[in-house]
């Protein structure tokens, strides 16, 4: 654990997972069973009187006994140790394994000889009873809490580096939106001068509140801002031409969700569907929640038939489809089809009140 000594963790970067959680605590219950499987048939001898079955049940007893105590031990102790620096919480972690280990180990040896009841499973040394389920425990205590820190690593570094294909990918959006929007306001300049200042205005604080974003993902009712003044400064260039039906009032407004993933894709609706229809024509955008699963759907009539072919712009539906796979694999993503003469995409993503 190369960490340096001071260090701290930062709030959901502690090594150690959450004890309390079902999946954890059933990890527990795996690692301690299969332990007393392999301590049992390493000292089980054949003729030895005493049943395999058996001399496992009572391994597996204590074992279970100890590990789930264990498992509400570092439960508990999983905040102040999150505070510590790192190698302090893990030799305060292993000590607590330790610490538990040979409590337990005495009562139970008490309790037994004080009972009477599995008195014929003791071996007759007290103290090398203790002595012996110290030093599994250590094997075993290490060894788990080695897993947890490679696992915690492994998953930060994964994280860490969708994050920053994240941030590339939106990097390139940025630009793209830029230009689009100084061309709109160029069209504007020698016939409304007044609009194209109130449009350059609009843009600054547009790209004011998108670049001062310490993180790349937004609320939906954040992003839901972004595309409406993108909208506005599109309906000052195309005037009657453009309409944007928005039926977005079932998708909650503190969902999160990657920054500038809406407006790339009204961008190439008004680009691909309207721009090229003589008398425009109407952008539809539709949302849905389902459960925890929220879409977004935004279509556009399909260009003439006798109208020239556009250049395909395929660089925004990979770019937030790639962004929204990063934020969630395998649980978000994007879908393209055409059907009643609309070009239609589909954004499905899980819906969360946190940083994906």
């Amino acid at each position: 654990m190369a960490e340096p000594r001071d260090a701290s963790p930062a709030p959901g970067e502690f090594f150690l997972p959450d004890f309390c959680s079902a999946p954890v605590v059933l990890v527990v219950i795996l690692i301690a069973e299969l332990t007393a499987f392999v301590f049992t048939i390493a000292r089980h001898l054949p003729g030895d009187g005493m049943p395999l079955w058996l001399d496992l049940a009572r391994v597996s007893l204590l074992l279970q006994w100890i590990g789930l105590t264990s498992a509400a031990v570092l439960c508990v102790a999983r905040k102040p140790l999150a505070r510590m620096p790192l190698r302090r919480a893990a030799v305060a972690s292993y000590m607590l394994l330790l610490l538990t280990t040979g409590v337990l180990s005495e009562i139970a040896y008490e309790l037994a000889a004080y009972t009477g009841i599995g008195e014929e499973f003791l071996p007759a040394s007290h103290g090398g009873f203790v002595l012996r389920n110290l030093i599994v425990c250590a094997i075993v205590s290490i060894l788990v809490l080695r897993y947890f820190y490679v696992q915690h690593q492994w998953k930060r570094n994964v994280q860490r580096e969708a994050r920053a294909r994240i941030e590339a990918l939106q990097a390139r959006i940025r630009p793209h939106f830029l230009f689009n929007s100084m061309n709109t306001i160029a069209a504007l300049i020698h016939s409304k001068p007044d609009l194209a200042e109130r449009t350059i205005e609009d843009l600054a604080d547009l790209f004011r509140a998108s670049l001062t974003q310490n993180n790349p993902t937004v609320t939906l009712a954040e992003e839901m801002a972004i595309a409406h003044q993108y909208q506005r400064i599109e309906e000052l260039r195309l005037g009657d031409r453009l309409r944007i039906n928005w039926q977005t009032d079932a998708l909650p407004e503190d969902a999160h969700l990657p920054q500038l993933v809406l407006q790339p894709l009204l961008e190439n609706a008004i680009y691909h569907g309207i721009e090229t229809q003589p008398r425009g024509g109407t952008v539809e955008v539709h949302g849905t929640r389902d459960g925890n699963m929220l879409s977004i759907e935004i279509s556009n009539p399909l260009p003439p038939e006798n109208a020239l072919r556009r250049r395909g712009n395929q660089m925004a539906l990979d770019n937030v489809r790639q962004r929204l796979v990063l934020a969630w694999p395998n649980r978000a993503g994007l879908e393209v089809d055409t059907a009643e003469g609309r070009y239609r995409v589909r954004l499905h993503l899980p819906y969360e009140t946190r940083t994906p």
